[in-house]
Order: structure tokens, then sequence, then C-alpha cells
């Protein structure tokens, strides 16, 4: 984060831009409604370009190091209010982390979350575990990959 940005917020590595304050993200979520981190979403460029900037962001911010040569598909199914159901996948596999729109190969661990969540979730304004210990998280598949990934990842939560 440069020195004239706005957004102070922790993120797992959702990139964010400089610029005016409107297209920063909010410092705290927390105090935030569903529906306000919606408008702000749409405000920014919507779904799409909400979507693909926090999934680059997440790239951005994979530790190799932390994740030891283990490799992993983590399938997130996102619940959006205009797209429906938008799912990703973020391949780790050799020391390198990308991610793609879709369904692509056999997930090892799938999140379902929905939007407003997911960006709480993803600046550190919603602890997983608790995410999921409140049903705001799903997890299915395998739930010690779920618990190991977190730490693949700068600022993990």
């Amino acid at each position: 984060m440069c020195a004239q940005c706005t957004c102070g917020a922790r993120l797992i590595g959702l990139r964010t831009r400089c610029g005016p304050p409107e297209r920063s993200i909010p410092a705290d979520m927390r105090g935030r409604s569903a529906n306000e981190i919606l408008d702000w979403i749409d405000r920014i460029g919507g779904t799409d370009a909400f979507l693909d900037q926090t999934f680059s962001g997440m790239c951005d911010a994979f530790r190799a190091d932390r994740a030891a040569g283990q490799s992993a598909i983590i399938e997130w199914d996102i619940r959006t209010p205009d797209r429906g159901v938008v799912s990703y996948q973020v391949v780790v596999e050799q020391g390198a982390c990308r991610a793609q729109r879709g369904h692509g190969a056999q997930a090892g661990v799938k999140l379902d979350i929905d939007m407003a969540n997911f960006l709480r979730l993803v600046t550190g304004a919603l602890d997983s575990s608790e995410a999921v210990e409140s049903g705001k998280l799903g997890v299915s598949g395998d739930r010690v990959l779920a618990l190991t990934i977190r730490d693949w990842f700068q600022g993990s939560n």
C-alpha cells in the first residue's frame, strides 16, 4: 500500500488502488451492513471487477514458504446479489498460486460464502473460525486442508 492510499484495510492480498476515497476499501467492515458493502462494491466497478481483483490479490499474497511444497485446489463459491453464485478456484502447486474463474479440477476444499461476508473475511473484519462456527462460511471437503491453507497467505486471519 502506498502512502497516498486511504483504505487502511488489513488484507489477505486485495489490491487497493490509490485514488478517490470511494475506490478505497472502508477501513472497518465490522460495522458496515451488507447493503453498505454491496453498494460500495457497485461503486468501485461491480461484482466481476471486485472478485477478479480480490482473487488476483490473493495470489499476490501467497507465501510459498508457508505452503512448504504442498499443493491444493481451493474452490470458492461466492453468493452475489446480481450474478448468483460465482465460483473461483485458487490453485497452489509447485510454490506458485493462480486463480481462475469457474470450476476446473476437483477441489480439495470448497468454501461457500455471501459476497458481503467474503469482503469482511478478506479484510480481516471477519475471523475465519468464527465465520465457520456461525454458518457464514460453509466448508466442505478436506477440513484439515481448510485450516492449513489460511496460513499460506500473508495477513491471513
